[in-house]
């Protein structure tokens, strides 16, 4: 009978402690996940689930790093991360008021569009933000929207502090209008059952998202930087590509879970 080799025998053994110990004291960085905007990121009982979640583990695992998500109020993690008592948070659009305010990854996670949404019955046409002046717009409390909606003092800003909230009110005759983005408000408007008593109405508004990383975090510049590489590693190498397709592949297949 062939003897195995001592020397190997050990190196095996070595690799393995060694894969172990690398696999048990990997680097894991806290990153706080917005709580209702699904399926970008919303909460749920098992944890984080939505788009913006999928593309932020898998760039920070393409760097070695494994990512430990908390949900929150958007409101409540821009706070903490301003405040240095958190390191980052998603999803963050990028305007001129916060903009000094935080640090911003290279690129963009994603752009999301959006729609001014009325009631059937509404008879103007909202060509140009203008079309807005003395209107009664509905806006979900702590987003961004881009510097020219949220410097905007000429239409009268009525804030919710979800987008069912915004929708509910619309249908119910307390606003004029509401913005609503792409994916959200497909997923909204069946589960809340209005199909046919809200329509989109006007131009369509852009907006980028990012992380937004902490500069009093002593840690915020350290995971930017990490993020920023990782995420191009996955745009190069079609990952990010794929959560796309795999997400528009779930939506489609899953009517929304009125449960959530």
């Amino acid at each position: 009978m062939t003897k195995f080799p001592v020397k190997i025998f050990i190196f095996t053994i070595l690799s393995m402690i060694f894969l172990f110990k690398s696999s048990a004291y990997a680097e894991t960085v806290k990153i706080i996940a917005e709580d209702d905007w699904y399926p970008y990121s919303a909460k749920f009982p098992d944890g984080p689930k939505g788009i913006a979640v999928d593309i932020s583990r898998a760039a920070f695992e393409a760097e070695g790093y494994t990512v430990d998500f908390e949900s929150m109020n958007y409101d409540r993690c821009m706070e903490l991360v301003k405040d240095g008592e958190a390191i980052g948070c998603f999803d963050a659009p990028r305007s001129d008021e916060i903009e000094n305010i935080y640090l911003w990854h290279d690129e963009k996670l994603y752009a999301a569009e959006g729609h001014f949404y009325v009631r059937p019955d509404f008879q103007e046409k909202i060509k140009t933000l203008k079309d807005l002046a003395g209107k009664k717009v509905g806006l979900t409390q702590g987003y961004g929207y881009g510097s020219e909606i949220d410097l905007n003092t000429e239409m009268l800003k009525e804030y919710s502090k979800t987008d069912t909230i915004l929708i509910q009110k619309l249908v119910g005759k307390r606003l004029d209008i509401i913005l609503l983005w792409d994916k959200c408000a497909d997923y909204l408007i069946p589960k809340l059952d209005v199909p046919g008593q809200i329509k989109a109405e006007g131009p369509t508004q852009s907006i980028d998202l990012y992380i937004a990383f902490s500069k009093k975090n002593p840690e915020g510049q350290k995971y930017r930087d990490i993020f920023s590489k990782g995420f191009k590693k996955i745009k190069e190498n079609g990952t990010y590509q794929k959560i796309w397709e795999d997400w528009d592949a779930k939506l489609k297949a899953t009517p929304a879970d009125k449960s959530h």
